[in-house]
């Protein structure tokens, strides 16, 4: 008993009682240059800001131009590009250097032009459901690698775009909890948050667009392909729920997971300009609109690219 007692006298380890943090040495500070190029890191934890680069019409960009940005990309999580450096003429050949663009829009966000861009156009969508923390297409057995867009017009002030980096999120979980999410799966749903019901209007469409995209069930921490790094997968606008599991507990890890996404250590806000682009990686980060921009006009183009 005196002994328990003496325990109780003792200083409390920080590391036991306290959340846990980032390792510092992950953290970048350091600006990175190549050839033209230079990428200073947006926050320390993800996102970088690329200068030197430029993309007109009908140029193209060397191998290890390329190489050094798609790696840039893995490592950073996103990079924006500061207006000017992509043209909207040349948007889709600089999708192109990531991948294979495709089209994915919906009534609400139609092609933009001839090629594989769809248009994300405030005056004619009016669907919120971007405005609701997700992964790009992750209720499809096949999401896209990486997401670009390009401001054809930025409001002002306002309608940021915020990105989760859901590796680093990962990482902040204890040892324990994590194994646990390791082996769990989970329910996506296209229509959880009414995506698909608010697209398509027209009863023959829609019912079209639900038999096309039926729950799926997917894995609660997806493993990146390329780096084998964890990312907590889960996401508001499409998780349903957490299988095998009663109802209140499947809500209560679903609680969990978007807290830890929501951490500030893990989050950056992004402020769009005329003539800015910006690409992440659909594998790294988790992302969500800003709706404050009141009647602003707000015009983007985006490549989906496999």
């Amino acid at each position: 008993m005196h002994s328990d007692l003496q325990q109780l006298h003792h200083p409390l380890d920080p590391e036991i009682h306290q959340p846990a943090v980032l390792d510092p040495a992950t953290f970048r500070h350091q600006p990175e240059v190549f050839q033209d190029i230079r990428i200073t890191p947006f926050t320390p934890v993800v996102g970088g800001t690329v200068e030197g680069f430029s993309l007109k019409e009908g140029e193209t960009v060397s191998e290890p131009v390329r190489n050094f940005l798609k790696q840039s990309l893995l490592k950073y999580g996103f990079l924006s590009f500061v207006p000017g450096s992509v043209q909207e003429s040349s948007f889709e050949n600089f999708s192109y250097l990531f991948g294979s663009p495709r089209f994915a829009g919906n009534p609400q966000a139609p092609r933009a032009g001839s090629g594989e861009v769809n248009a994300i156009d405030s005056s004619h969508k009016k669907t919120r459901t971007n405005y609701i923390w997700h992964i790009d297409q992750a209720y499809r057995p096949g999401p896209q690698n990486f997401t670009a867009l390009h401001a054809v017009k930025a409001p002002g002030f306002g309608g940021e775009t915020i990105f989760s980096d859901a590796t680093a999120a990962y990482r902040l979980l204890d040892p324990k909890l994590a194994a646990w999410f390791d082996t769990l799966n989970l329910i996506n749903n296209g229509d959880q948050m009414g995506l698909i019901s608010m697209s398509y209007r027209e009863p023959a469409l829609l019912h079209d667009a639900r038999q096309k995209t039926p729950p799926l069930l997917v894995p609660l921490v997806r493993v990146h392909p390329e780096t084998g790094v964890k990312q907590l997968f889960s996401c508001e606008l499409y998780a349903q729920r957490v299988t095998g599991l009663p109802r209140i507990v499947s809500d209560h890890v679903l609680h969990i997971v978007f807290e830890y996404l929501r951490s500030p250590e893990v989050l950056a806000q992004y402020h769009w300009q005329d003539g800015a682009t910006l690409i992440w990686d659909n594998r790294i980060v988790h992302h969500r609109g800003v709706f404050n921009y009141g009647g602003q006009e707000r015009v983007l183009h985006r490549a989906v690219i496999d």
